[in-house]
């Protein structure tokens, strides 16, 4: 749609569009009941957050900073939980300088990319991870840009079609990973300060805004019916890379279709990996759930592992009292997500649906107990490492 110059008209066509967007969202079957609908116009604000931020805040090549999105509150597309994700605008023809203090940082991975799938912008172009990196006492700096410069230890191609670095930092441990301050600028601009705002730049940025949350929720709730299609519940796919993803990311998953009186035993042998995960999605919004409040993923950290080298998690409306609860927060349906990163091999989840009330007998004689305080001091710790990871 094109920009009105007028800037009344302008935002009278902004809002518009939003409210034409949200009914279609809020009108989809898949949105029915109380809760979907109280968590869809929840997901319309946040996509609606982002949205705004990135068109009218993060869209300047000439003075780019890293816009945090997928985190606790702004999520779309199905984040993973152990992620903290930051992107930026780039010029394909731009020189720029990305540097960071990378001690203790787990690891990340860097991407230069087109856009996003959900606008049809699949393209990933260039792709560093951290472990590829020359650092120097724990510095990076990588050069950006469509020739290497000389001297350049690292460098990463700009294409023509490339818009935006994205950057992926692991924060497995959430009480010790490094998030490190990331800083780019760009060496080969011409003036000392942005432009002066005008009303064709706002009105362009709006009409950017309303266009990534009419075509973003439609196409994840389609996402999510696919999905729903392509599987048979409570049956977990085998891993596989994902397009529009890392490479080196493989995943596998399924939905849960469970009553208060069940459990769904998710069975694995860790892959050799760089990391891995396991964590849950909604219906039909394709959002993490809550991060803080909710056991509803774990890692290659804080997963508990049997003595056969087997991973056992247990996916109930009810605390199960088992180390490895992955917490439904009462929706009879949802999806469940299983990440294997830089792994060297690709292990096929299994899962079961058994009665909740008999479910020790399809764990080992030693798997442990999880009492009621061990799980308030579990929550705890989440909350706090939300706070520490996002500074709430």
């Amino acid at each position: 749609m094109t920009a009105s110059s007028d800037p009344s008209d302008a935002w009278r066509i902004f809002c518009g569009r939003l409210a034409d967007a949200g009914a279609a969202a809020l009108a989809n079957p898949m949105a029915d009941g109380a809760r979907n609908q109280a968590e869809g116009l929840r997901c319309l604000t946040r996509q609606l957050v982002f949205a705004v931020q990135h068109a009218v805040e993060f869209r300047d090549a000439d003075f780019p900073a890293f816009h945090r999105f997928d985190d606790d509150v702004t999520k779309w597309g199905g984040p993973n939980t152990d992620n903290n994700y930051l992107r930026c605008a780039i010029d394909p023809s731009g020189l720029y300088r990305l540097t960071a203090d990378v001690a203790g940082c787990r690891g990340a991975i860097l991407s230069l990319g087109e856009g996003d799938m959900q606008l049809g912008q699949y393209g990933v172009f260039s792709e560093l991870s951290l472990r590829d990196l020359h650092l120097d006492n724990d510095r990076l700096e990588v050069m950006i840009g469509p020739e290497r410069p000389e001297g350049a230890a690292d460098w990463m191609a700009t294409n023509p079609s490339v818009r935006q670095l994205t950057i992926r930092v692991y924060v497995c441990d959430w009480a010790a990973d490094a998030i490190p301050d990331f800083y780019i600028e760009r060496l080969d601009r011409g003036a000392d300060r942005p432009s002066l705002l005008t009303v064709d730049h706002m009105a362009a940025a709006l009409d950017e805004a309303a266009d990534w949350v009419e075509r973003s929720v439609p196409f994840w709730l389609g996402f999510m019916e696919q999905a729903r299609q392509r599987y048979t519940d409570n049956v977990l796919s085998p891993p596989l890379p994902a397009k529009g993803g890392a490479d080196n990311i493989a995943y596998g998953g399924g939905f849960w279709d469970l009553t208060d009186g069940e459990a769904w035993l998710i069975t694995f042998e860790p892959p050799e990996a760089f990391t891995w995960s396991i964590q849950t999605h909604t219906w039909p919004w394709f959002e993490s759930g809550d991060l803080a409040h909710a056991q509803m993923s774990l890692n290659d950290v804080t997963a508990h592992t049997d003595g056969d080298g087997v991973v056992r998690a247990v996916v109930s409306h009810n605390d199960p009292g088992v180390p490895n609860w992955i917490d439904t927060e009462g929706r009879p349906v949802g999806m469940f997500i299983y990440r294997w990163v830089g792994a060297s091999d690709m292990p096929a989840a299994e899962a079961t649906v058994v009665p909740l009330a008999e479910l020790r007998r399809h764990l080992p004689a030693d798997h442990p107990t999880v009492t009621g305080d061990q799980r308030r001091r579990q929550l705890e710790a989440r909350r706090r490492g939300v706070h520490r990871r996002f500074r709430r």
